[in-house]
């Protein structure tokens, strides 16, 4: 029995993640990890069993197809391929699905060739402004635990933030500008 793709802003970070990857084409699972150490690692990196786990339910779910090719003295190589569901799937988390991370977002940028200028920029301009928010959060919690010496682990970690924050957001402001031209 045949399932219903499901909406697509549904789709996890795995899943968004390996749809892009075979948006470049038909590729094994082994392939598929390849592609990722060479690309995305640094922003994601799954478990083998993970990406294994995965591609049926995306075969399932009609976003991938799969097709298995006859190897000699190897067993058979399963190489997926995604469809036109998928494609459109990917393309909808890229440009609907708020990212949960700096890293998703990093994700998204990557795979920004899938989507329209509008809609990165408009992913960028949500992120940044998250972004500014939390700064704000953290700079309050600074005026309150900053003297207080039994706070001074915490605020080590609130230091990282503080620090971490006014340089995504210039790289934000960057990466605006550069997609403006």
């Amino acid at each position: 029995m045949r399932t219903i793709p499901r909406q697509t802003t549904e789709l996890t970070t795995t899943e968004g993640v390996i749809l892009g990857l075979l948006s470049e084409g038909e590729r094994s699972g082994y392939d598929l990890l390849k592609r990722a150490e060479a690309s995305v690692a640094h922003m994601w990196s799954p478990a083998k069993s993970q990406l294994y786990a995965v591609l049926p339910r995306l075969v399932d779910a009609g976003l991938a197809k799969r097709r298995n090719v006859r190897q000699q003295g190897r067993p058979d190589k399963q190489l997926y391929k995604s469809t036109p569901a998928g494609k459109r799937a990917v393309r909808e988390w890229l440009e609907h699905a708020a990212p949960r991370t700096w890293d998703e977002l990093l994700l998204k940028v990557f795979f920004a060739r899938l989507v329209s200028r509008a809609a990165l920029m408009q992913q960028l301009a949500e992120y940044r402004a998250v972004q500014v928010e939390q700064l704000e959060e953290y700079k309050t919690i600074e005026r309150e635990i900053a003297r207080k010496p039994a706070s001074r682990y915490g605020y080590l970690t609130l230091r990282y933030g503080l620090e971490l924050i006014p340089g995504r957001l210039a790289w934000l402001d960057l990466a605006v500008k550069e997609l403006s031209r």
